[in-house]
């Protein structure tokens, strides 16, 4: 671990901003159970957790070339001040409609201070020890999966729904007085000045971009779904979701910070995609659950597989000298862990309603395994 001596003081900055944002973030997982205390549908839930994502996906090709263009620690301090707000005004409103719009509030925050603060963490690292870096970074938005539902669980149940929501906005508070001591990087060249939207899509227009970006998706999609629905899932069960969360983000955790190095760079895109497969077969068994012990086992399994996709996905699609375009490619990857992650648990959120469980967990392993194999496949053509 003696790279990590290496890293500066802007990439810790923002990767402790990244750690504090996230734990507002993550606790927004549970969420459905106060829209189910309040009497809201499976599918009001699903629109709900899932309107999250429409925000965030269609602005970003705006914010992140505004990223680029106007500067990450900027625009990163603006998304901070969105989601202390939107958080906080949980507690004063109820209706569907104004939760909606709280929702896309706090989209629009995650699509401007996760594409800064990464672009940040990327802009100050070395290309040499790029994948370890961002093995790193990434890692404080794991660590947050435990401290966010784990502990805002506890907060629900012993002071209500008031507490929980200020509990979660004080983070964002922190990371924003954190962010402030960034001396970011303005790259106030000719190219930037001249910047268009249009530009966002050109840079990811090649066909290993593309391919990157799919396997993101596919992954998120797992994981939103998962993430999004194993609190109300587990509570049907009479289980506690807190477990789950705590073993997830001490796996993963694990993985990216000590792993990572030990994984080489050939033939990296393959590995990927075998995780992927065995995360996909993961969700499957889901709904076996039925006990603490099966808590456990699927949550060490999950973690496993998934924990060192994305941040591998990310080393390999910024490219070295990319730090005036690093947050559009940030942009988009994040566009597309946004897409898998929020719009997928609409169509995933009505399965679930109108079917159960059960079948809404299968068809969405079945989907990740059957498009991932179909990668792998090309993949070994590639490469013979």
């Amino acid at each position: 671990m003696s790279y990590m001596f290496n890293l500066n003081r802007n990439f810790l900055l923002s990767t402790i901003a990244n750690f504090l944002f996230f734990v507002n973030f993550s606790s927004f997982f549970l969420l459905p159970l106060f829209l189910d205390e309040q009497g809201f549908t499976k599918s009001d839930i699903g629109v709900l957790m899932g309107s999250f994502g429409i925000s965030s996906i269609l602005l970003t090709p705006f914010t992140s070339t505004f990223i680029d263009r106007f500067g990450k620690k900027l625009l990163g301090s603006i998304a901070l001040a969105i989601m202390i707000i939107s958080s906080i005004l949980f507690v004063y409103l109820d209706s569907i409609i104004l939760l909606f719009l709280l929702r896309l509030l706090q989209g629009a925050s995650f699509s401007i201070f996760f594409n800064s603060s990464s672009a940040l963490a990327s802009d100050n690292l070395q290309d040499y020890n790029r994948k370890k870096g961002l093995s790193i970074f990434y890692s404080s938005t794991i660590f947050p999966y435990f401290v966010g539902p784990f502990f805002g669980e506890l907060i629900i149940i012993n002071y209500g729904y008031v507490h929980f929501f200020l509990f979660s906005s004080a983070f964002s508070f922190l990371a924003l007085l954190i962010i402030i001591k960034i001396d970011s990087k303005n790259y106030k060249n000719e190219t930037n000045t001249k910047m268009k939207f249009r530009d966002f899509f050109y840079i990811i227009s090649d066909t290993k971009s593309k391919k990157y970006l799919l396997t993101n998706f596919l992954s998120s999609t797992g994981f939103g779904i998962i993430m999004n629905f194993i609190a109300i899932f587990l509570k049907d069960k009479s289980l506690k979701s807190g477990l789950f969360f705590a073993i997830y983000s001490i796996v993963v955790t694990i993985l990216r910070l000590f792993m990572s190095e030990f994984i080489s760079e050939s033939k990296l895109f393959k590995k990927i995609l075998i995780m992927l497969l065995l995360f996909a077969a993961s969700i499957y068994f889901l709904p076996l659950i039925k006990d603490t012990l099966d808590i456990i086992i699927f949550a060490i399994i999950f973690s496993s597989t998934y924990g060192l996709i994305y941040p591998f996905i990310s080393s390999l699609l910024v490219k070295p000298g990319s730090e005036d375009t690093s947050g559009r490619l940030f942009g988009a990857l994040n566009a597309t862990f946004g897409i898998g992650v929020h719009l997928m648990t609409f169509f995933f959120g009505y399965l679930i309603h109108f079917y159960g469980f059960n079948f809404g967990f299968k068809i969405c392993s079945i989907f990740i395994f059957s498009i991932t194999l179909i990668l792998y496949i090309k993949e070994e053509k590639y490469n013979e």
